[in-house]
């Protein structure tokens, strides 16, 4: 599935989000993106209901828990806080939903120092 890319600066609701939570401190409202099959599971499953609009949704669990997310990319993206993935989805439910994680092309030895902080390997010192 191939994405296209949007820059932040481009669509102004999407600045605006990111310009309020980094000026503010507040990066649990930034959004992650999930492949929407995350929720082909929970269809067949008596005690959730998944509603949803255009391009707003809501998983529940009846008695139990609850995820309001966003649907983009032809209903195969959807997007959630950091906030509501860390504190709405139960620690059972977790495993799945990281497994429909979706990311940019990321590079791997950033992330490894992100992670572990520390002298990489990663070629010869240049000029950009």
């Amino acid at each position: 599935m191939a994405v296209e890319i949007i820059r932040v600066s481009d669509v102004p609701i999407i600045k605006q989000l990111f310009s309020k939570a980094l000026k503010d401190g507040q990066l649990e409202k930034l959004p992650i993106y999930l492949d929407a099959s995350v929720l082909d599971s929970y269809k067949e499953k008596d005690d959730y209901k998944i509603i949803r609009t255009d391009t707003s949704g809501r998983i529940s669990k009846t008695g139990g828990w609850s995820l309001d997310f966003g649907i983009s990319h032809d209903d195969a993206i959807l997007q959630v806080t950091a906030e509501s993935f860390v504190h709405r989805i139960p620690d059972k439910e977790k495993e799945q939903w990281l497994a429909h994680l979706v990311s940019l092309p990321t590079s791997q030895n950033f992330i490894k120092g992100v992670i572990r902080p520390g002298c990489l390997d990663d070629g010869a010192i240049r000029s950009w």
